[in-house]
Order: C-alpha cells, then sequence, then structure tokens
C-alpha cells in the first residue's frame, strides 16, 4: 500500500507520464494523467486561433485601412452592406492619379477648347467643373420629373424591355424596388407618401426612351465628338436631401455628368488605399447647365441635393 501511494505521488508530481494502475488482474482503472502545461498550451492555441482568424480582425483591418482586402482575388472588395462601396472587387488605384489634386478644377464652357481639354483633362482623371456648357441643350427646358413618367408610361411595354444591362439602383429609397415602382409610388406628385426624401438612379436602356432623350441633348462642346462613347445614357433624380453615400463606382470610361435641374454638391475624395498619398475630400456645386467631369472608377464620391427643386442629372460615358 505504502508503495502504491508513493507511485501515485511521483505520477502527479512529474506529470510527464502515463501510469496503469493495477490491472485486469486486481480490477483496479487506468488513469491519464496530463501535464499541466499541455492544457496551457491548448488554451493558448485555441485562444490564438480565434483571434488570428476571427472574421473580427478583419473587421478591424478594414477599419484601419478604410477597405477590405480579397487575399485571394488580391483585389479591394467594394461592399455596399459593409459600407464599402457597390458590390464588386477591384484593383488599388494609382495613387500618382489624385497625388497633386487638391482642388476641382473649375472653368466656364467659352474657355475650354477640345484641344484643351484632350491635352489637360481627358485623360489625366482630373476631375472637372465645366460652367454653362449644357444651356443651349433641349432637355434644360424639357426634362423633367413629368417628361420621364408620360414617356415611360407611355408603352406598358417600355418598363419590360429590362435586361443584364438595364441598372437600376434605388439607394437608400429602400421603397423603390425597381424602375416600374418609382413611377408608381411617386405617381404625378413626384413625392411618397411619407413625404421622404428619395434618390434613384437608371439607366436608359429602353429603346423609346434612348431616341426620344437623344434628340434632347448632344455631345458637350468641349469633348471630341469622336471621344463619345454610345452606350447608352444614365438619369439620377432626387429630392433635396441626400443623394449617394460615398463609393467607387464599376464602369467603363470616365463620364460627364449634366444638371439639367436642380442644384447638387459633389464631394469627391481619394480612395482610401491613397488615403496617405492624396489629399482629402473635395466639393464642388452644380447648377443648371453645369457639367462635371470625373472617373468614378477612381474617385470616391457622393452627392447632396439642395434647395427646393428635384435634382435631374444626365450621364453619359466618353473615351
Amino acid at each position: 500500500k505504502q508503495w502504491y501511494q508513493r507511485r501515485v505521488s511521483e505520477n502527479i508530481a512529474d506529470s510527464s507520464e502515463e501510469e496503469v494502475i493495477g490491472g485486469a488482474n486486481n480490477g483496479l482503472q487506468t488513469t491519464h494523467v496530463i501535464e499541466i502545461r499541455a492544457v496551457v498550451g491548448i488554451i493558448f492555441g485555441v485562444v490564438v486561433g480565434v483571434v488570428c482568424c476571427g472574421t473580427w480582425l478583419k473587421d478591424l483591418e478594414a477599419i484601419i485601412y478604410g477597405y477590405r482586402w480579397h487575399y485571394l482575388e488580391r483585389c479591394i472588395i467594394e461592399d455596399v452592406d459593409l459600407g464599402f462601396g457597390m458590390d464588386f472587387c477591384r484593383l488599388p488605384v494609382d495613387c500618382s492619379v489624385c497625388k497633386e489634386v487638391d482642388v476641382i478644377d473649375d472653368v466656364n464652357v467659352k474657355s475650354l477648347s477640345v484641344e484643351h481639354f484632350e491635352e489637360k483633362y481627358a485623360h489625366s482623371n482630373r476631375p472637372l467643373v465645366v460652367r454653362n456648357a449644357s444651356l443651349s441643350w433641349k432637355a434644360m427646358n424639357v426634362v423633367d420629373y413629368n417628361w420621364l413618367r408620360k414617356v415611360y408610361l407611355s408603352d406598358p411595354e417600355i418598363l419590360k424591355e429590362e435586361d443584364e444591362d438595364c441598372w437600376f439602383n434605388q439607394y437608400k429609397t429602400k421603397e423603390f424596388r425597381h424602375l416600374r415602382s418609382v413611377f408608381k409610388m411617386l405617381g404625378s406628385t413626384g413625392a411618397l407618401k411619407s413625404a421622404r426624401p428619395w434618390y434613384v438612379g437608371w439607366s436608359v436602356c429602353h429603346d423609346k426612351v434612348a431616341t426620344k432623350l437623344s434628340k434632347l441633348y448632344k455631345t458637350p462642346s468641349f469633348i471630341n465628338v469622336e471621344s463619345m462613347d454610345m452606350k447608352m445614357p444614365w438619369i439620377f433624380i432626387g429630392t433635396p436631401g441626400p443623394g449617394a453615400n460615398f463609393h467607387i463606382d464599376n464602369v467603363d470610361l470616365p463620364s460627364w455628368q449634366a444638371q439639367l435641374a436642380g442644384v447638387k454638391t459633389w464631394y469627391l475624395k481619394p480612395p482610401p488605399e491613397c488615403y496617405w498619398s492624396c489629399h482629402g475630400v473635395m466639393q464642388t456645386t452644380l447648377y443648371p447647365g453645369d457639367i462635371l467631369v470625373l472617373n468614378t472608377n477612381i474617385w470616391s464620391h457622393s452627392a447632396m441635393v439642395h434647395g427646393s427643386d428635384l435634382s435631374i442629372v444626365i450621364t453619359s460615358e466618353f473615351d
């Protein structure tokens, strides 16, 4: 008995061996002894695994860097639900395009020739506001909410022409599920029953509408006609209040944004990966007749509508 007690004490003190006490012959059970430091090591490993592999670490990294990185695809994740843009994965921007830009250039259309635009702005991705550039367009006096509603509802088949190219964004106006619901819910008043502000955008992928709209605007005078991309234009319309939150687009080319009605302030800032290389937020306010030239694939942008009128913008890409 004394020998047995001594052996058990030795096992506990050493904690490095496994002793079989007794055996099948004497009916005693087998006792497994585990080192305390082994238990501590296992616990430590679990904690390290949770810390290193947990989603919170990715969230913390995204907060620090301002963007979420996809390690497999090697691209920056734009996820609208997480506050990172518009649901796609993009390559990092070359920060040299924004390093020397600390203000949005502002010129009158009369002082901007096609040659000057080509030389300084067309391929530099430098944002530019051109004042009074669309004042001569028929759209300035024709296109409003009621015109758009009338054209789209003139033929029941128009709003059925929706395919993968028929882009639509409700932004934060969750009541709008698609373009049909916009005109249905706003009716002839152009207002929600809740009186909440609203903002929406869509591509003019409907042939009948695109044909009628094309007769009301033309290529801005400072852009070479051969540079115009013949893809469908977009319409952005909303009441006074917040427009789109900061985001980066996933489109093919730079674009011009013509303010047909209302007053809209644009806020531009470098993409998050260029935070330490480029300047901060810039802003400019567009009035009816003004055009903003912008590469929305590079510049993070948001908008705010001011005054009492609806803001209506027509947009198209150029090469």
